[in-house]
Formats: structure tokens, C-alpha cells, sequence
């Protein structure tokens, strides 16, 4: 199975891509993994992907963005982001991809190198290299910042320009066999080499020299019949799979030495290329990614572990050394009198077993269970289950405070240790965050979903299933009435400079009660009454025909505006709210946003907001975690922070606070 595309796939993508790309502008740039970039170009968002040494085409696929953009990825941002794609080309037919990317400080190529120890480098104006993801002194050509930049040398004759005049040079290299002869000449690899001698119905192990002159114009007609295909774009894309439809290759057009594989076809050689290899190739990166991360769960694992046997340990010495300085005191009478007896015995010359015999008369007369052993230098003294060691030259007090020094010097070396385990844990808690995104990236990357067309504007199905539309802004609104309003639908607006029109599509069913209210509801939520933090407005709605789309003579109206004539329905003091849910249609995860009384039929699990001063990024990621954790691990799984952008879209006005049972959840 392939891993690199080869120059014929180059050259196809990109002649496809040409047709896709010209004219449109860049948008953003994206540094996804350490050699894989996207570029997202609007105003369709078609996206190119970038693998350094590995591939280049169209992707239809869903990658996840990293929170903060790499240097070079913010690099590349600054010099390109809204610049415009004058021309994109195969440099020769080399594993090189040049894209010219016009900005208002002139014309920028952005080179991807897809060759072993490839490069992307971003070429200025003056032709000097301003960016490169390798800098490098080479044999035959220098990459080093601000010097003029230097093409890659060709691998061989272009396939797309070859004549016979310089296929004749294939016979000064006669004692080559012909496949090899063939890849040292020509820029192509051996599967196309193999392809081009099937093609001329000649064995790939036979010699140069042994060709005939028919068999060697055959050969020449078999390069230009690839050629006309390529150029041509007379393409039958496919993934070419063994028997046990396992995905071996890619190919363009049919290929004989695949004559006998089953073919999986596809509309476009970008599409099949996309499927091909995302995924298998983006899968590799991410598992190094994710071996350094568990490398450093493991580090930080093992030394949490060790400071909870240190906090153990001290937490008992802390216990130990109290509970003696405290039995200490509760027994200080008699403990005083023992050490004195010894003091004075000692003095005497009396013999330990005979002091000890005294010690332990004192504790029985007392009533006390007490032990005493006499050592030379110590007296050890049990006291219950409490051992206490009194050496002779101190006094029970003295011991004391010996103890409760002991507890307290462990009791603060016990806080400091406490602090280290709190910043380890969040170290921890944090490689544990990243790694569960990292295991969510590590997936197969997933297809985007072909959106609906009224997936342009704010929608929700009501609780009756009738579909609501709202406009987003201007141009929507204005296409929402002038395109998409019918005669037997209903039109809905807010009491507020400021706010969208919705309308129910109603196929010509009568409209329910619940569903006017639910109109409403998404009408109001979506006004700039939420922007003013306001708890309320009011909403009214009217018939198609009221809606006046042009100005009455000596007036005007703006994008998206509207004039409405006749009695107006109201519903007063609409409360502003709105509900955030996640369900799965067809696979796929589909976030949706409406009245809660809609959201909590369709939804798998829901959050409400309602106007607060919370970011939408920072919003989105609370609202995915409690949508992970409230939903089936089925869609749990594959609730991901490429959802973050999905989900910030649908938080009005771009704020707001999360509210759980009429309370406000703090973020």
C-alpha cells in the first residue's frame, strides 16, 4: 500500500484543484500536526490539506484545529490570510506543488515540497525565502532566510513536455533494463514505469537494447497517451483494493497493471485521494504525539504516587508525635515521679532490674498501665498502646516539647508537600485533558456532513415538526424572505431595532399553538435584546403578504429590512432563552439550537442559556463537556473540540451563561 503520492497523482489533484481554487481567497491557515497544514479558502470554505514529503488535494474530511496556532502557522497567517489564489501548478512533474497567492504586498508563492525530507516554504515578492520549515545548506541549492530562493533540482524530463527527439537519448543508456532506464530518465516512479511497459505490452525486465524500433515508438505512444489523460482531465478516479478489499493505491484513470483489482470509483481524484489517505497518514503523526504524552503520565503518575507515600508517612508522624507529647501531659504526675525515683536511684547505684521493679510498683500503686524498661541511657515507658522513650538527662516536659516540635515541623513539611501534590495533579489533570483530546484526534479523521439548505440560517424543527428559520445578518434575512418565504407561512419578528426575521415553513399544515410560541421564543432569543442582557422582549408575527419587500416612493430600505403592513399578532414579554442540544442523524453528530420545549424532543441532551457576559469560546467548551457527559457514549465519543466552532455559532450574540434550573452556572 502507497503512503506518498506519486508525481501523476500531483499533477492530477492539482490540475483538479486549479479548477476549485483560482480566484479564492484565503480565509485561514491552520497547523494541525507537525507537518500537516489546512487551508480553509472561502467563500465556499473549500479546504486544501498539506502533508510536508506526503501529499497535497482537497479534503472533505473534518480535522481538528489546535487552540493556539504554532509561529509558523501565525506566520503564515500574517502574510496570507484574505490574499487570493492566482495560480496553482505541478513544478515540472516533480513531487512540488507551487502556490501563487496574490496580497496587497504582492504576489506570495507558498512551495510544498513532498519529497523525502520535503519542505513548505513561503517565497516573498522578491523572490527571497520568508518562511521555511527547514532552513539548510545543500549541495545543490540553499534555503536560508531572506536569500533568493532556489528550486529543488527536477528528478527527470517532464512526462507532460517530453519529445521524441529527447526520448531518443533512452537508447544512449542501452545496457539499463528498461524499468529503470525508464524512472533515471523520465520524473515518474516504478509503478508508472511498470504501467507505461504493460501498456506497451513489453516485460519490465527486458533491456533497452533489446528494443526494436516499433517497440520503441509503441513505448513512446504509451508516455503520450498518459499525457493526453492527464492534460485532458479524462479521469475515472478510483481506490484500487486486493481481494480482501483492502485499499492498496489511488489511481487516476484505469491502470492495466490493475486490471485484475477491484476498483472503488469516486467522482473526483481529490475525493478518492482524501479518502485514501486520511485515513491512514495523519494516523502516524498522532500516535507519536500521543506516546509523548503518555511518557508524561507515566512521569507524573509515578511521582504523585511517591508523594502520597510521603504525605502518608508525614501524616502519621504529625498523628504519632502528638498523641505521645498529649499522653505525656495526661500522665505527667506519675511520669514525673518514675523519672525522679530513676534520677535518685541511679545516683545510688541501684541496679536497672531493681529500678525497674520500683518504677513498676509506682505505676501499680497508681492504678496506671505503665511499663517501664530502664536502659542505661533511656527510660522506654508504655503507656497503654503509647511508647514513650525519656532519656535520663531530660524530663518528661522536655520530652513533650520535643514531641510537639517534631509534630509541627512535620505538620508544615506536610503542607508543602500538600501544595507540590495540588500543582503535580493539575499538571496531571492537564496531560489527561490533552490526551483524551489527542485520543479523540487519533480517530479516523470523519467526512463532513452535506449540509441541507436551510442549514444557511439559524433553524430548529418545533416541537410539531415545523421547520423555523431565522436570518443571521442581513444578507440571510434577505434571502430568507425573498427566496424562501411562502404564501402559507408565518413571519416573525421582534419589537427591537435590531433583530432577524423567522418564519415557519408550514407545507401548508395549520400551524400549532406551541409552535407560534417556539417561534417566538427563537425570534426574541435571537434579537440584539439578548446583547442588551435584557430578560425580555416582545415579539410579533405576521402573514406573507404583509411583508412589503421594496420602500414606499422617496424612502429606502436596507439590505434585509422590510416593511410591514397591517395588524400585527403579538406575544408579549417573550423570556429570553435558548437551548443548546446534540443528537445523531445518519452517524453524524448534529448540534442544534432552539426553545428548550423543541430541543429537549430532538436532542440526546441539552443545555439552556440565557444573556450573560461569558464568551462563546469559552461557552462552547463548557457546553460540550456537560453534552460528553449527558449523552450515550456512542455520541459522547465523538464530541470532539473540532464541535467548538459548530457550537459557538449557535450561542447568540456571541455570549452568554449556561443556566441550570433557573440558576446561573458560574464559569
Amino acid at each position: 500500500m502507497k503512503d506518498v503520492m506519486s508525481s501523476l497523482d500531483i499533477s492530477a489533484v492539482t490540475l483538479e484543484m486549479a479548477d476549485s481554487l483560482i480566484g479564492k481567497r484565503i480565509d485561514n491557515i491552520y497547523h494541525i500536526i507537525p507537518r500537516t497544514f489546512l487551508i480553509r479558502f472561502r467563500p465556499e470554505a473549500i479546504w486544501l490539506l498539506i502533508e510536508v514529503e506526503k501529499r497535497i488535494h482537497l479534503t472533505k474530511f473534518k480535522y481538528p484545529t489546535p487552540p493556539k496556532p504554532s509561529i509558523f502557522c501565525m506566520t503564515l497567517r500574517k502574510h496570507l490570510l484574505g490574499g487570493k489564489l492566482e495560480k496553482i501548478e505541478q513544478e515540472e512533474f516533480d513531487r512540488i506543488v507551487n502556490l501563487n497567492i496574490l496580497t496587497k504586498y504582492g504576489i506570495f508563492h507558498v512551495v510544498a515540497e513532498l519529497f523525502r525530507r520535503g519542505n513548505l516554504i513561503l517565497i516573498d515578492p522578491e523572490n527571497k525565502v520568508r518562511l521555511s520549515m527547514r532552513y539548510a545548506r545543500m549541495r545543490d541549492r540553499h534555503l536560508i532566510r531572506n536569500e533568493l530562493y532556489k528550486p529543488a533540482p527536477s528528478s527527470g524530463i517532464n512526462p507532460l513536455t517530453l519529445t521524441l527527439e529527447q526520448f531518443e537519448k533512452l537508447r544512449e543508456i542501452g545496457d539499463e533494463q528498461l524499468l529503470k532506464a525508464l524512472t533515471k530518465m523520465i520524473s515518474i516512479g516504478p509503478l508508472h514505469a511498470k504501467e507505461l511497459l504493460a501498456r506497451s505490452e513489453l516485460d519490465h525486465e527486458s533491456y533497452v537494447r533489446d528494443l526494436n524500433q516499433i517497440q520503441f515508438e509503441t513505448l513512446f505512444k504509451s508516455i503520450l497517451s498518459i499525457k493526453e489523460q492527464i492534460i485532458r482531465k479524462e479521469y475515472e478516479p478510483a481506490i484500487i483494493c486486493d481481494e480482501k478489499d483492502q485499499s492498496l493505491d489511488t489511481t487516476p484513470f484505469p491502470l492495466r497493471i490493475y486490471q485484475d483489482k477491484t476498483r472503488m470509483e469516486f467522482k473526483t481524484y481529490n475525493e478518492a485521494v482524501d479518502e485514501f489517505f486520511s485515513k491512514q497518514t495523519t494516523t502516524a503523526e498522532l500516535h507519536k504525539v500521543k506516546k509523548v504524552q503518555d511518557v508524561e503520565l507515566a512521569r507524573l503518575s509515578r511521582i504523585i504516587e511517591e508523594q502520597k507515600k510521603q504525605k502518608t508517612s508525614l501524616e502519621e508522624t504529625v498523628k504519632e508525635n502528638r498523641e505521645i507529647a498529649d499522653t505525656i501531659y495526661l500522665n505527667l504526675h506519675i511520669l514525673s515521679e518514675i523519672t525522679t525515683l530513676i534520677e535518685k536511684e541511679k545516683v545510688k547505684g541501684t541496679p536497672l532490674q531493681d529500678i525497674e521493679n520500683l518504677t513498676n510498683k509506682i505505676a501499680t500503686n497508681n492504678k496506671q498501665q505503665i511499663i517501664t524498661k530502664i536502659l542505661p541511657e533511656e527510660a522506654r515507658l508504655n503507656v497503654g498502646q503509647i511508647s514513650i522513650h525519656i532519656r535520663h538527662d531530660k524530663n518528661p516536659q522536655q520530652v513533650a516539647k520535643q514531641y510537639y516540635d517534631a509534630s509541627k515541623k512535620a505538620s508544615q513539611k506536610l503542607k508543602g508537600l500538600q501544595e507540590s501534590v495540588n500543582k503535580i495533579e493539575a499538571k496531571l489533570r492537564g496531560v489527561e485533558e490533552e490526551t483524551i483530546e489527542k485520543k479523540v484526534i487519533e480517530k479516523i479523521p470523519k467526512r463532513k456532513r452535506e449540509k441541507v439548505w436551510y442549514e444557511k440560517f439559524h433553524w430548529f424543527k418545533s416541537s410539531d415538526d415545523f421547520l423555523i428559520m431565522s436570518g443571521k445578518d442581513a444578507s440571510t434575512n434577505d434571502l430568507l424572505i425573498r427566496k424562501y418565504l411562502n404564501k402559507d407561512d408565518l413571519v416573525f419578528h421582534a419589537e427591537i431595532q435590531g433583530a432577524p426575521f423567522t418564519i415557519i415553513r408550514t407545507d401548508g399544515k395549520p400551524i400549532t399553538p406551541q409552535t407560534i410560541k417556539e417561534a417566538a421564543q427563537a425570534t426574541a432569543a435571537r434579537s440584539k435584546a439578548w446583547s442588551l442582557n435584557l430578560t425580555a422582549v416582545n415579539v410579533y408575527w405576521v402573514n406573507p403578504d404583509q411583508v412589503e419587500t421594496s420602500a414606499p416612493s422617496g424612502e429606502y430600505l436596507g439590505k434585509g429590512q422590510f416593511m410591514i403592513r397591517g395588524k400585527r399578532n403579538y406575544d408579549r414579554g417573550v423570556e429570553l432563552k435558548i437551548a443548546i442540544g446534540v443528537r445523531e442523524e445518519n452517524g453524524n453528530v448534529i448540534f442544534v439550537a432552539g426553545p428548550s420545549s423543541a430541543i429537549e424532543k430532538q436532542a440526546e441532551a441539552y443545555v439552556e442559556l440565557v444573556p450573560g457576559r461569558t464568551s462563546s469560546g469559552k461557552l462552547a467548551k463548557k457546553i460540550i463537556e456537560i453534552l460528553k457527559v449527558s449523552s450515550r457514549e456512542t455520541i459522547s465519543e465523538r464530541i470532539d473540540r473540532t464541535n467548538l466552532d459548530e457550537v459557538a455559532r449557535l450561542i447568540p450574540a456571541g455570549k452568554g451563561e449556561i443556566a441550570i434550573k433557573g440558576k446561573i452556572l458560574s464559569l
